[in-house]
């Protein structure tokens, strides 16, 4: 499947806009990545609704999800034409 270079830039201008109305969350997740992402982290997740519904979920990660992150990671970087 090729990747259209359009595409590329309407998602990277979507990211953009996402990450500037979130100033904190980028700099949070590289904070995680370095220093509390190994064999045996827990990453919990909760989300709420306007209506108050909570949905929760929690994983371990294990040897094999980490390196399957940094593949995809390579990969998308690799892709990437504004590196």
């Amino acid at each position: 499947m090729a990747v259209n270079p359009m595409d590329m830039f309407k998602i990277k201008g979507i990211w953009d806009r996402f990450c500037a109305a979130h100033p904190k969350l980028v700099p949070f997740f590289r904070t995680v990545r370095a220093q509390a992402i190994g064999e045996g982290t827990i990453i919990d997740i909760k989300v709420t609704d306007p209506n108050g519904k909570t949905f929760h979920y929690n994983l371990k990660l294990t040897q094999e999800d980490i390196n399957d992150l940094a593949e995809v990671r390579g990969l998308i970087t690799s892709m990437n034409p504004m590196q």
